[in-house]
């Protein structure tokens, strides 16, 4: 009889399929998530609408973003006698205080020390010096053509489409 059980045993374990010895494959999504790409985050809102334009008055050179007839939401400018470039956005940030204005390009970062100014039209203004090593990181990020832009204030961004006037004010400096 102990015959006979091992021989159905064996018949039983011959017909069964045999044991898979690696766990199925999982889809790496399913078990851990991608790290999030904070530049595409930041980049993937809808641009604003607007059109950039470029002035040069007495040595100020300053490409600006905005609706037609109404305020700049972002202007960028070059003062070519010292070599500051200022980068002026249109956000309100209360009470008036020290911030940081971070630039984000599909491949790079930049936060520039800036602060809050709220008397009038409210802004964030962030003044790079010509001696401040942000500024060449500044000019190369955004002096070369990209499709889009944005600009982040305490967590709030707005997206910008690059344009040639933007180069030109920022080269202005170089």
């Amino acid at each position: 009889m102990l015959r006979s059980s091992f021989l159905a045993l064996a018949l039983l374990a011959a017909c069964s399929p045999a044991p898979n010895s690696q766990a199925p494959a999982q889809d790496a999504a399913t078990t851990a998530e991608a790290p999030a790409d904070p530049n595409a985050a930041a980049l993937g809102a809808v641009p604003q609408t607007g059109a950039w334009t470029l002035r040069t008055d007495e040595g100020v050179t300053a490409a600006g973003f905005g609706a037609p007839e109404s305020e700049y939401l972002l202007t960028i400018s070059c003062e070519m006698p010292s070599g500051k470039l200022t980068l002026i956005y249109e956000r309100e940030l209360a009470p008036d205080q020290d911030t940081t204005l971070r630039i984000v390009t599909p491949v790079q970062t930049l936060d520039l020390p800036a602060r809050s100014f709220n008397e009038g039209l409210p802004s964030v203004t962030a003044e790079v010096l010509d001696s401040a090593p942000a500024k060449i990181a500044l000019i190369s990020m955004l002096g070369a053509p990209t499709d889009r832009f944005a600009v982040d204030v305490n967590g709030e961004s707005s997206v910008f489409p690059w344009a040639d006037a933007v180069s030109q004010a920022l080269i202005a400096c170089r």
